[in-house]
């Protein structure tokens, strides 16, 4: 095991005790948790912040849609990336993610640029159950038949609306092209694609990163396969989004390696013309 996946399972095992013990019910304790979350982010686990600076192409000239935004981390970067006129679009479903997601966009001075959405994205509009993982505030996961066959802990679950990203979009009559678009949601990003393929139809100049982790999504009872399978169907190339924020070509081999090191790999899509 890394240094870097040693120090993650130590601060998720000490996050999982103080949430126990109740140590977050006090704002000062949140707020203290938000600013450490920020700076491990920044220090060990992000690779946007370098992809806006190399990249600041990818970003411009439209909305910025965060679909499993958490605390807020992603958007305040995407936030320094957005054109001015636009806006970037943050989901998180979770209740106490959400409001220190609102905190965080007014401590930043965001508020008109960030724009909080409580909702669960997916597949379609209507409804969902959310497992709220005590032992990690960042693994909160839709609670589907698959994931409750699975063996982990699901207990406590939340009922939530959900929507499509293209239901959300003409809801809110949101004019303009959206440019980019973040998912991370813990294996459920099957459905939130396939609930935006008009969004990708109208926008070819999107660009979609994607978390692949094959382990989370065969819990939620998907085929891992059938994520890249779904962009690369549609003709958009694939590459790896390393910490550094520099792409790698997505092959079998390279893919394969980084997932056994660290479970997961983070995926950039776009059309070869865009």
């Amino acid at each position: 095991m890394s240094l870097s996946s040693t120090l993650v399972s130590a601060l998720v095992s000490a996050y999982g005790r103080a949430n126990r013990w109740g140590v977050f019910r006090s704002a000062a304790a949140r707020g203290l948790f938000v600013r450490s979350y920020f700076a491990y982010k920044r220090l060990i686990e992000d690779a946007f912040a370098s992809l806006v600076r190399k990249r600041p192409d990818l970003f411009a000239g439209g909305h910025i849609i965060d679909v499993g935004a958490n605390v807020g981390y992603t958007a305040t970067v995407f936030a320094r990336a957005v054109s001015p006129g636009f806006q970037v679009y943050a989901f998180e479903p979770e209740a106490r993610n959400f409001e220190d997601l609102e905190r965080t966009v007014a401590r930043r001075n965001m508020k008109g640029v960030v724009v909080p959405v409580r909702l669960a994205a997916g597949e379609k509009e209507g409804e969902v159950e959310l497992w709220c993982n005590e032992a990690h505030h960042a693994d909160h996961r839709i609670a589907t038949d698959a994931l409750r066959a699975s063996g982990l802990p699901v207990k406590r679950t939340i009922r939530l609306p959900m929507v499509s990203v293209d239901g959300f979009l003409e809801q809110r009559r949101i004019g303009g092209p959206i440019k980019f678009v973040k998912i991370d949601v813990q294996g459920y990003e099957l459905a939130v694609c396939r609930g935006m393929v008009a969004t990708m139809s109208r926008n070819p100049a999107l660009v979609v990163a994607v978390e692949y982790c094959p382990a989370a999504i065969k819990e939620i009872g998907d085929e891992p396969a059938a994520l890249p399978a779904f962009f690369s169907g549609r003709g958009y190339a694939i590459s790896i989004l390393r910490g550094d924020g520099e792409l790698l070509p997505a092959d079998p081999v390279t893919l394969a390696r980084i997932i056994a090191e660290r479970g997961y790999v983070d995926l950039l899509c776009t059309l070869p013309h865009a």
